[in-house]
């Protein structure tokens, strides 16, 4: 019962993360495109069901409880693929654009490589600069042990 608390947990905190991102990018779009006093009862929906099932995948791909050992490529392939697809049926449905256009879709693919690739090196980013803090700690504290 305690994994599984963890687990919802873990999901709710990255779904929160995510949704608030969503959320902050939508507005400044909408202000950008002169729609600032408008946010779709539809859109407050698809941004929780979107940050829900993105925090899964985060928490299958990522979390070294579910996937024990795997290359960090793998599980971005891994991740990405049934992240596209989800987010391709919420688009189709959703007609967040023309979808009997071809190039709307590429277009839509590309912004989702883009969005996953910024993504991946920020967080490579931020798990680097912690690492090296860990490290730096660890060192401070054996030295002080040493002496």
């Amino acid at each position: 019962m305690k994994k599984f608390t963890e687990t919802l947990i873990a999901i709710k905190s990255a779904a929160a993360f995510i949704f608030v991102g969503q959320v902050m990018v939508y507005v400044v779009v909408m202000m950008i495109s002169g729609y600032a006093n408008t946010v779709p009862f539809s859109f407050i929906w698809q941004a929780l069901a979107i940050s829900l099932i993105t925090a899964l995948l985060q928490y299958v791909f990522f979390d070294d409880r579910v996937i024990k050992r795997m290359r960090y490529s793998l599980r971005i392939v891994l991740f990405a693929i049934p992240l596209l697809a989800f987010l391709s049926a919420f688009a189709f449905i959703g007609r967040w654009f023309p979808v009997e256009k071809a190039g709307a879709w590429l277009l839509f693919a590309v912004i989702f490589l883009v969005v996953l690739a910024v993504t991946t090196v920020v967080f490579e980013i931020y798990y680097r600069i912690t690492g090296k803090k860990y490290t730096d700690r660890l060192q401070s504290f054996r030295s002080s042990q040493d002496e």
